[in-house]
């Protein structure tokens, strides 16, 4: 993430996610509730828009795209299953049906599939979606921003402005 965001925007930091924010959340394998960035933050943040009362009556939608069962993959609206070596193939999927281009090989039909209605719901939440990685792959996050930036989430449901400092590492320098 630290890359990516250097390399995209300039900035070596992890932006504000904003889970509160968000009428459509898509998550690749980012564990938010349980052990990603900031779990604590993010829960409290993400049960905000899905309890429904009075006020809100309107819950978030959550699809998480995973190889596993993980502690928000069993919170998650909807499901998608892929293998380990399909989740870089999944985010370029879903690049191309938001961005444009060519992406998705090596990725089962199935999934494609769910990527496509994931697209739309996307694409309808316009400045109000988030979608995040739990990838360590700099490209695969750079495609995440991408997919965010033409959403038009920057702003909204990420900011830089109260950027994440918990993680600062870097495996260049320590290497």
């Amino acid at each position: 993430i630290l890359d990516a965001n250097e390399m995209s925007f300039g900035d070596r930091v992890v932006p504000g996610y904003h889970f509160d924010k968000a009428d459509v959340i898509v998550s690749f394998n980012a564990d938010f509730l349980g052990t990603w960035v900031s779990p604590v933050e993010f829960a409290r943040q993400y049960i905000k828009n899905r309890k429904v009362s009075g006020a809100n009556s309107k819950m978030s939608r959550h699809i998480q795209v995973e190889s596993h069962m993980s502690m928000t993959g069993s919170n998650a609206d909807n499901r998608v299953l892929v293998r380990p070596s399909e989740q870089g193939a999944a985010i370029a999927y879903l690049h191309s049906k938001i961005a444009g281009g060519s992406g998705g090989n090596g990725l089962n039909a199935k999934a494609k599939s769910a990527l496509n209605k994931v697209a739309s719901q996307l694409t309808a939440a316009r400045g109000k979606s988030l979608v995040v990685s739990g990838s360590n792959n700099t490209y695969e996050q750079i495609l995440v921003n991408d997919i965010n930036n033409v959403l038009g989430n920057y702003g909204g449901t990420i900011t830089f402005g109260d950027a994440s400092l918990q993680r600062q590492g870097s495996e260049r320098d320590l290497e």
